[in-house]
Parts: structure tokens; sequence; C-alpha cells
């Protein structure tokens, strides 16, 4: 599998956060029964290098449930689950560094919650708003859009939605889910940061 290392941009970030509450693995639904896949190709893996280090006080922890999976530009991102692509960007270059100036991809599910792909490369970006799109599914390409600090894709998924920018984080719908996801090794807590886990064939 081909390395992709953590930038010292991105590490920078991570070690200014405010320290996390602890999680309570309860909240985190089976993962026999999740509705979720990993969003990148079966048989790949990649390096998790932030889950509960999004959480930020000041906005009363909106992204406890984010992850980050360190990839390389270009490496395709698949749909986590069925939706509607509700909103798209595709326009940003790679590397630019600023904030609000990221590519991306918007999907809502049945239950209303809203799927987020962030940092998607320049032009990456393979639906269209309204398209339908199921599990496994490739809609887009990974990047190093806006404030990302090096080249992975940032995924959530938001109680509801869109929020869009400048309003990410707007409650209610900002706060991002616990998830779990069926198609990989146990993890009943979450993904854990600084391991690798491999994307496994699924049933529908």
């Amino acid at each position: 599998m081909k390395k992709c290392l953590v930038p010292a941009a991105l590490l920078a970030a991570s070690l200014s956060a405010s320290a996390a509450p602890e999680i309570d693995c309860a909240v985190f639904p089976p993962q026999a029964t999740s509705l979720y896949i990993l969003p990148y190709e079966v048989g790949t893996a990649w390096d998790i290098y932030a889950t509960t280090e999004h959480y930020r006080g000041a906005n009363q922890g909106v992204g406890s449930y984010a992850i980050d999976f360190v990839m390389p530009i270009g490496t395709k991102v698949l749909a986590s689950r069925n939706g509607e692509v509700v909103s798209i960007q595709a326009s940003f270059k790679d590397g630019n560094s600023e904030d609000l100036k990221e590519n991306y991809v918007f999907i809502k599910h049945s239950d209303g919650t809203v799927a987020r792909y962030f940092h998607l490369r320049y032009d990456g970006v393979l639906v269209q708003q309204g398209d339908q799109v199921v599990a496994g599914e490739v809609i887009g390409l990974s990047g190093n859009t806006g404030q990302s600090g090096g080249p992975h894709l940032h995924f959530d998924v938001q109680r509801c939605g869109p929020n869009l920018p400048p309003h990410y984080n707007r409650l209610p719908c900002g706060q991002t889910v616990p998830l779990t996801f069926k198609n990989t090794t146990e993890h009943s807590c979450g993904l854990t940061t600084g391991k690798k886990y491999t994307a496994l064939q699924f049933n529908e």
C-alpha cells in the first residue's frame, strides 16, 4: 500500500485543538447493522489522522465525530451510504490553503442526515447536484483544497442540513453523529486515530 505521510501542518492543527471530552462508546451504533461503508475502494486502507481531535469547545463540539483519512490527491472517494447529492463545489485549486475555499460533495440520506466529503481535488467532483447515489459509488477524487494542511479526505455526517458555507457548523444541524462502518474490522468505539482500516467487500 502506498504511504502518504501526515503533513506537519496537519499535526500542528491537531495539537491546537482543545482537549476533547471522554467519548462514550455506547453512542456508536452496532457495526453489524451500520448503514455506512468506508469512503474508499475495497482492498485499500488509509491512515486515520484525526477523529475526536476535531473537537472544539468554541463551537460546542460540532466536529466531535468527524474523521480525516490521509490519502494522496486523486484517490477515488466513494459514497459511504445511499442518498441524494444536495450540494457540490469543484472549482477551487489544490494547495490554496484558504478557509471556505474547499471542494466537496454533500449527500443527504433518507433519515435527513447529511454526509460531507471535503477537500476534494480541483475538478474532482464526479456527481451532479440531484443525483441519486448508492453506497460504494465513486463520487469524487480526494485532494488538498481549502484549509487542509495536506492531502486528505475529511468525512463526517451531520444531523441535518445541508449547512452551506460559511455556515458549515451552524447548530442544530451542524452537530456530527457517531459512526461505525460495516465493511472493516471491529471498532465498537469508532475509528481510532493512528490506525488503518482496510475496506472489505460488503453486502447491500
